[in-house]
């Protein structure tokens, strides 16, 4: 985790009280994040996370806390952002954006179960059908159009030819127009909190932007249905059943979908590689894009009808 920002005991106290909590018994710094600090603080009564962004602009933080505030009102299961009674939504400390979010009770889990995966389906259908706010991105963060930092990078590196090779599949297999919507950009089983057989949350909508609700679900098929042997369509054909209960997925998204699985995994891995090759050069995860530049090449070599049988 990357603990840029440390608070002491009287700097979390003075914090909450500006966002209308005190009573604090107990706080301590929470695993995770790869560019924020945040901390479990519990009152006599409920518990909170307090986050500080590390890497965000103040603007960049204030934006996604509306976002939040915004999927609430219209009752997606996310985090829910502690409003002040008094001064905005997002604090300012030490220069840097703080956030404060009730705390969401529950675990996290890769052995998703088959009522968890319809549950999430729906709640990715329900997302997809929310207007975008006109100030949300649009473009999905990391995805081709950002391919070419990779691409123009000055590295000596097979993957560079690889990825190339990969935007050439895209830019063949994508036609021009397809529905898109306001989606999460990045669910993976460690952004999904559960109690049970019960979704509570879908978190970190950072990621979030008005892009392809297509790519949406080869993401989340991508981070929830992994295998030893690439997907398991089984759990896929549960998500998308979920989400086919609560909307329409036209012929041409059905025939999109490999496609989008294929680019979701690429579009992982080119982050890892940027990340951990250009952004901020670490040796010991150099390989991390191994996995998910794998994972594309074996779904490349699936057969279609594995993707366009999973809807009903």
């Amino acid at each position: 985790m990357a603990r840029y920002a440390r608070l002491d005991r009287s700097a979390v106290e003075s914090l909450a009280r500006r966002f209308g909590i005190d009573d604090i018994t107990a706080f301590s710094i929470m695993d995770g994040g790869m560019e924020n600090t945040s901390y479990c603080v519990t009152t006599s009564s409920a518990k909170y996370v307090l986050t500080l962004w590390d890497q965000k602009s103040l603007a960049q933080a204030s934006q996604l806390a509306s976002l939040l505030v915004y999927l609430t009102a219209r009752g997606i299961r996310t985090s829910r952002v502690v409003v002040p009674p008094t001064g905005p939504i997002v604090m300012v400390h030490n220069d840097k954006p703080v956030m404060m979010k009730q705390y969401v009770e529950g675990d996290v889990t890769s052995a998703l179960s088959d009522k968890l995966l319809l549950q999430l389906g729906e709640e990715m259908a329900r997302l997809h059908e929310i207007p975008a706010p006109s100030n949300i991105p649009r473009l999905f963060p990391y995805g081709r159009s950002f391919f070419h930092e990779v691409i123009d990078c000055k590295l000596d590196h097979v993957y560079i030819d690889w990825l190339a090779e990969k935007i050439g599949y895209l830019r063949e297999h994508l036609p021009a127009h397809l529905p898109m919507a306001l989606i999460h950009g990045d669910v993976f089983f460690n952004n999904v909190i559960v109690q049970g057989d019960r979704l509570m949350a879908i978190i970190d909508f950072e990621e979030a932007c008005h892009y392809y609700r297509g790519f949406d679900l080869g993401m989340m098929i991508v981070g929830t249905c992994r295998d030893r042997n690439g997907i398991c369509f089984d759990k896929a054909a549960r998500i998308i059943r979920g989400y086919e209960k609560e909307t329409n997925v036209p012929s041409l998204e059905r025939k999109t979908l490999k496609t989008f699985t294929i680019y979701a995994a690429v579009a992982t891995s080119f982050w890892r590689f940027r990340q951990y090759h250009l952004r901020r050069p670490e040796p010991e995860l150099h390989e991390r894009h191994v996995e998910m530049q794998s994972l594309a090449d074996i779904l490349s070599d699936c057969p279609d009808s594995s993707f366009t049988q999973l809807f009903g």
